[in-house]
């Protein structure tokens, strides 16, 4: 996992939203590279990893489906990228 990125999406608590998503999904991400992911319908949990030189976020969850973000950009609060061609946007809870 890149340091830096790992750094990002660890700190205070670790807790992200994905943008204009219903229901409001939390991710919480773990200095041991595994993540928790709930909302209202689905709780479960993974490990993720990260590759800097293709700026490419995965999450592996659990025995149901590996997220790919790729193009990952940090800013503002905010990691932007795209999840099987379609734009997504993590915010710093």
């Amino acid at each position: 996992c890149g340091t830096d990125m790992k750094k990002i999406l660890t700190a205070d608590g670790g807790k992200w939203e994905l943008e204009n998503k219903s229901p409001t999904t939390t991710y919480t991400f773990f200095d041991d590279e595994t993540f928790s992911r709930y909302n209202s319908k689905i709780s479960d949990s993974g490990t993720y990893s990260y590759d800097e030189n293709n700026k490419k976020l995965t999450l592996d969850i659990k025995n149901k489906e590996q997220l790919i973000m790729e193009n990952v950009e940090y800013k503002d609060g905010k990691l932007k990228g795209e999840i099987g061609g379609v734009e997504g946007t993590l915010i710093k809870k």
